[in-house]
């Protein structure tokens, strides 16, 4: 159905409209690779990190992506409190979600936890790109923190919810009669009720219309899911299904004797779960831990001495041991963390090998004091000339309110390409139709129509569909979504009015 992995692998750089980002995404999982996926459209631009196949970071050109701007979005921070850290992080060159836990602003835990939402949605973005030029760099720089994203997952949540209808139509193609099937021990993602009906569905091996049939979901919705299935691995085809080899029979268990119970934790030890001070312990160090060298890892210093660094060794491999944790979350970081803590103590005993680390350490320092750096005023312009959605959609109402609906229609729409809000599309579905209201209205009245499936409140997209449905003579829809925008608003009189007016149109 799809090309191997290695056989997507083998084009260093090309397009997403020739190998979509699913593809790009499920091969180099599969593959475990390390390295950077690039992307570029127009003036916007991602750098995607990945490790061992799974992707632990993303840097933007996209202020809104940012962790700052992030966190004022989600209301987690204030925009007071971010610039003041902004200010310092830039002074300073400290993380800014190091400052904001070291300013009592972010517990350790809320951190980490945003940095997970913060790079899935940055992720989820990536699929909306489909016409971006990508460029694989074999060389990929290790991210400061330890934030992962299961591809599976989020192959599945981009394709149902985020990549465009018509992508995924051009590359999931197959005839009314072709029948799909569930690949044997094919294991994926979390599902969802609507996902795990329609694999339960896939079962009885169905033709696409049977599917849909059966499992109650829409033609598109069932198209996406399918096609995310079929991309990491857990449906097919039925004949390829068919065609691919029978899985090893395992050999038969040997039946023993039971062996005695034995306690899961150390006894006598309470799981440190619900101890705030140590979980927030374990992911400040959880998430600190990859940019730190062995010396710092361990804290200690570069002349240590064997017992001072065995005694350093256990005091923080009993501090965070896995065994004193009881969640799956917080016990797998303590593991992460263990045996980061193993590899530092084991380098750090080898002769050689500490002194390599203390060669790359004088190395850095004296690199750090003839480096030029730059000025804050450099360094502010060089972290803040970003892409800012809102910037261009405040510039689109200008002119609009100019009455310069083209120059609107290329703001609003650049806002839409940068960070595609309803609000943002409909605007430019606004303009798009002031702009040629004899020839664009069909189109505008389906962008609009859109627009509120996603945000049923959004007061001016009803405004505006009203306008359009007025302008082609659509009075009962018309006179619709002005009440619907009235109700949203009652203190617009003008509603009101244009209510009174559609009304006196449609009696006639």
């Amino acid at each position: 159905m799809f090309p191997a992995p290695s056989h997507v692998l083998r084009q260093r750089e090309g397009t997403l409209a020739e190998m979509p980002f699913p593809l790009l995404l499920n091969a180099l999982a599969a593959e475990e690779r390390t390295c950077t996926l690039e992307l570029k459209v127009r003036q916007r631009e991602k750098r995607i990190t990945f490790e061992d196949g799974a992707p632990v970071a993303c840097v933007s050109n996209l202020l809104h992506e940012t962790l700052g701007k992030f966190l004022v979005e989600k209301g987690k921070l204030g925009e007071a409190d971010y610039q003041k850290a902004l200010s310092e992080s830039i002074q300073t060159g400290q993380a800014i979600g190091t400052l904001l836990v070291q300013k009592g602003l972010l517990s350790p835990f809320d951190l980490y936890k945003q940095l997970q939402a913060n790079l899935g949605l940055s992720l989820l973005d990536c699929f909306r790109w489909t016409d971006a030029r990508y460029r694989l760099i074999a060389d990929a720089e290790p991210p400061d923190t330890s934030v992962r994203t299961n591809t599976a997952q989020l192959i599945l949540t981009g394709v149902a919810s985020v990549m465009p209808s018509d992508a995924v139509a051009t590359h999931f193609r197959f005839t009314e009669e072709q029948r799909f099937a569930q690949v044997p021990g094919g294991e994926g993602p979390k599902l969802s009720a609507k996902d795990a009906r329609l694999l339960q569905a896939l079962r009885l091996r169905p033709t696409f219309p049977e599917l849909v049939d059966r499992t109650g979901l829409d033609m598109d919705s069932a198209m996406r899911r399918l096609f995310a299935l079929c991309v990491i691995g857990v449906a097919d085809f039925a004949d390829a299904v068919d065609a691919r080899p029978a899985p090893a029979v395992a050999p038969a268990p040997v039946v023993l004797e039971p062996e005695p119970v034995v306690p899961a934790g150390p006894t006598g030890t309470p799981f440190s779960d619900e101890d705030e001070a140590v979980r927030d312990g374990l992911i400040s160090a959880f998430l600190a831990h990859r940019s730190q060298d062995p010396f710092t890892l361990l804290g200690v210093p570069e002349d240590v001495q064997p017992l001072t660094l065995r005694k350093a060794f256990l005091t923080l491999a009993d501090r965070f041991n896995p065994l004193r944790f009881q969640t799956v979350e917080l016990k797998e970081k303590a593991e992460v963390l263990l045996a980061a803590y193993a590899r530092a103590f084991g380098v750090l005993s080898e002769p050689d090998l500490a002194a390599l680390w203390r060669k790359r350490r004088a190395a850095a320092r004296e690199k750090e004091r003839g480096s030029n750096r730059p000025t804050t005023a450099e360094q502010f312009r060089i972290k803040t000339d970003m892409l800012d959605g809102r910037t261009q959609f405040t510039q689109g109402k200008a002119r609009l309110e100019a009455q310069n609906f083209a120059g609107a229609f290329e703001y609003f729409e650049y806002a839409c390409d940068i960070e595609p809000r309803p609000l943002h599309l409909a605007y430019r579905a606004w303009a798009r139709y002031l702009m040629k209201p004899e020839s664009n209205g069909a189109q505008v009245l389906q962008e609009l129509r859109d627009v509120l499936r996603q945000e049923a409140g959004l007061e001016e997209a009803w405004y505006f569909l009203g306008e359009v449905c007025r302008g082609e003579s659509q009075w009962e829809q018309a006179e619709d979504a002005y009440r619907k925008a009235f109700k949203l608003n009652p203190k617009n009189r003008r509603y009101a009015d244009l209510v009174q007016e559609t009304m006196k149109r449609t009696k006639r």
